[in-house]
């Protein structure tokens, strides 16, 4: 039509090039981050490369599958090009169909790469130069996992509770409401755990609220039909390894009464009272209830199953730690000069879960149980010696995966621990790696921003 003259064939002309310039000068960019990077690693990359922690992917996989696609589709792209020249309709039509399979199988594949690879484009020089040179995308820095059945138990035997709630409620036989409820409270900070306990079981509500101060996300099941034909069935399958297994078979029997009774005979609110009275760590009805119902008999707490019966999972421990593991790091000076770092792998519990802490010990074959005359109603399951750490625990949990703001703790952890591996190689670089691992020290458990 007259509109494609010289200048404009001279304007894209200009364009195209200048287009294939600004790539040649990005690449050169990423290239050079990477050599700058490779050929001398500061300290805050453990002064070796790959970076601390960092898993490379074998060049010779998957990448060099990838290379042979993305040369082949090169051959077939020039060969369309040269039959359209041609004249050649069906040598172009065929280049083209191949080179856009070749295209389809090659981003497949580098999708595959981009799942299986151990680090995120958020993984320092490195995360940063791969997913930049290879693809100029990003991978999921929070990943979505699926619950295995037996982390679910193992993290509601740290945080979970079940209770027996008794309100006054005149508009029912006895003036008595009797709601079973079984809940699960974390910090805000982690309600991304009880959105995916939710999604678990498919029933339930999340209520956010403040507590002391604090915002706290609260999942919780009220409805006697889910209890019944949801909840108690998942840890009657996987069951509770804790002294909370006592209290879920009281809940369990009061549920079980409310669902085959209505409406409650008074032979019924009884029993479930009788129930509640031995639930918790503090054994016994509030006072206006026995003075409400004098007829409740006085239980003793049914005793906990044999030690040997209660057989850890791995999946079960990760979920445990998940709600009460602390992975920390204490500093240990001389002559006022910080000299080593000691590294702690530790869970807390209640005095009446000591044997259970027997158990992980023998399970993990490592660490040391201990309590302390100032907190007489705990006991502490602790890993000190850093070949344990190193052999044991990081290699556990790196396997069976910790969950939520917690695995942030361990990722920290694991790269200050992998630090300590390089300490004496490279010795006018000791102060510094002392002082990196100071740095994340700082931001671990409570002090980590969220």
């Amino acid at each position: 039509m007259g509109n494609h003259t010289l200048a404009v064939q001279r304007g894209l002309n200009m364009g195209v090039a200048l287009f294939i310039v600004s790539e040649a000068f990005f690449f050169l960019a990423i290239f050079w981050a990477y050599f700058h990077s490779a050929l001398s690693p500061t300290v805050e990359l453990g002064a070796q490369w790959p970076p601390v922690g960092i898993e490379a992917i074998n060049a010779f996989e998957l990448p060099l599958l990838n290379t042979v696609l993305l040369l082949a589709s090169g051959v077939t792209i020039t060969y369309s090009h040269h039959s359209l020249i041609q004249g050649n309709r069906n040598g172009a039509l065929y280049g083209a169909i191949f080179t856009i399979f070749l295209a389809i199988v090659f981003t497949g594949f580098q999708g595959v790469e981009y799942s299986v690879s151990s680090f995120t484009i958020s993984d320092g020089a490195f995360g940063s130069c791969f997913y930049f040179g290879t693809g100029l995308t990003t991978a999921p820095i929070v990943p979505k996992y699926k619950l295995s059945p037996f982390w679910v138990t193992g993290f509601c035997d740290g945080e979970s509770s079940f209770s027996i709630r008794v309100t006054k409620d005149h508009s029912r036989k006895h003036n008595m409401k009797i709601n079973p409820i079984f809940s699960v409270e974390l910090h805000k900070k982690d309600l991304a755990i009880l959105e995916m306990i939710k999604t678990f079981f498919g029933q339930g509500s999340i209520i956010e609220r403040i507590r002391n101060g604090k915002p706290t996300g609260i999942y919780c099941v009220q409805s006697v039909r889910v209890l019944h034909e949801i909840i108690m069935p998942h840890f009657k399958k996987y069951p509770l390894l804790t002294e909370k297994k006592v209290d879920f078979e009281l809940f369990a029997s009061a549920v079980e009464i409310l669902y085959n009774n209505k409406p409650l005979e008074f032979s019924n609110v009884i029993e479930i009272l009788s129930f509640k009275s031995c639930m918790g760590k503090n054994i016994g009805l509030p006072s206006a209830l026995l003075t409400l119902f004098p007829e409740v008999i006085k239980m003793e707490r049914p005793n906990m199953i044999a030690p040997q019966e209660r057989k850890v999972d791995p999946l079960w421990l990760a979920g445990f730690t998940s709600a009460e593991g602390m992975f920390y790091i204490k500093p240990v000076k001389y002559k006022g000069i910080l000299s080593k770092h000691i590294f702690v792998f530790s869970i807390t519990q209640h005095i009446r879960d000591l044997d259970l802490f027997i158990i992980i010990k023998n399970y993990l074959n490592c660490g040391v149980i201990e309590t302390k005359p100032s907190r007489p109603n705990e006991a502490v399951y602790c890993v000190y010696k850093y070949s344990d750490i190193i052999e044991k625990i990081i290699p556990f949990f790196t396997e069976n995966q910790i969950i939520g703001i917690k695995n942030l703790d361990f990722s920290d952890f694991h790269k200050a621990v992998l630090l300590t591996k390089t300490m004496g190689l490279c010795l006018y670089k000791e102060k510094e790696k002392l002082n990196f691992i100071s740095k994340i020290k700082a931001k671990m458990n409570s002090k980590r921003k969220w």
